[in-house]
């Protein structure tokens, strides 16, 4: 559905493997692949990342050994030595290996690893529930360790009109910390997209309903009302650097609803410090305010 989840994961696997992503397939939503989870509740990226460093770490240690096995293209090594980039091993005497050769020395022609995450603080409940494929989003914050969950803070600046009482939202920053983050782009389309969301949130969005009959008045995008490149200015995102490997071995962190939390909560804030006003029903209506 887009979440990027297959990006970030042919990321990891082209880190860890040293091999460009070109060369990475990565397969899910497959009814002849193990049951997962939904992508969502901002875990898809901690969780698959995890696991993908897990297996690439095991294909890793079993090239290693072949590759310095006796009669192995760089035999007499120290596995814990060498290097594995650009599709080669390498040893620190500058002695290398293609893949390939390994290969053709361990006399396989592919090797298979199978990798699990579940995290530190998960229950064995919530462990069977991910087998029998059902979605399950707690386990790592019950952790009483660490706290796993990204942070974030919002600030916006609200104009109103001093008549008619509309509301402008010229100005929006973002900081986030979310652990390593995978891909600067993606994160930051994520957040972006999150924070015009919370906009739309506040002052936009909205279902109406005829009660007489039960019908929805704004049913399509012509009369539902969302943000338009026209309501949204200057919007920064600030990726606040984080290292944090307790939270997963791959110190990755969801942000997928991060941007959109603090969004809408800000706003109002703004327009109570603008008008004296406390909103919280939402979107802010004109009428709220003239009242």
């Amino acid at each position: 559905i887009g979440t990027g989840v297959r990006t970030v994961a042919a990321q990891m696997a082209s880190e860890r493997l040293g091999v460009s992503i070109d060369k990475v397939t990565v397969e899910m939503g497959d009814s002849s692949l193990p049951p997962a989870p939904v992508s969502g509740g901002s875990i898809s990226t901690a969780s698959v990342c995890s696991a993908v460093l897990k297996a690439c770490d095991a294909i890793r240690a079993k090239l290693s050994a072949g590759a310095t096995a006796e009669g192995a293209p760089l035999a007499g090594s120290h596995n814990e030595e060498l290097d594995l980039d650009g599709g080669k091993l390498a040893a620190r005497g500058g002695a290398s290996a293609k893949i390939e050769d390994v290969f053709k020395a361990m006399q396989i022609g592919a090797i298979e690893e199978y990798a699990e995450f579940a995290p530190k603080g998960a229950t064995p409940e919530a462990v069977k529930k991910l087998y029998a494929g059902q979605s399950e989003f707690h386990g790592g914050d019950q952790d009483e360790d660490s706290v796993k969950y990204a942070f974030g803070a919002e600030f916006v600046e609200v104009r109103i009109n001093s008549c008619t009482r509309e509301i402008r939202v010229p100005r929006i920053v973002g900081a986030f910390a979310a652990g390593r983050i995978m891909n600067t782009r993606t994160a930051r389309s994520q957040l972006m997209g999150g924070m015009i969301w919370g906009i739309g949130q506040a002052l936009h969005e909205a279902t109406e309903v005829d009660r007489r009959y039960a019908r929805y008045v704004n049913r399509d995008l012509q009369d539902y009302l969302v943000p338009v490149n026209a309501d949204i200015r200057d919007l920064q995102v600030i990726l606040v650097p984080e290292l944090d490997h307790a939270v997963n071995p791959a110190g990755v962190k969801g942000l997928g609803e991060l941007g959109n939390v603090g969004t809408a909560a800000a706003v109002t804030s703004a327009v109570y410090h603008a008008t004296g006003k406390r909103i919280r029903d939402l979107p802010i209506r004109i009428d709220q305010l003239i009242a």
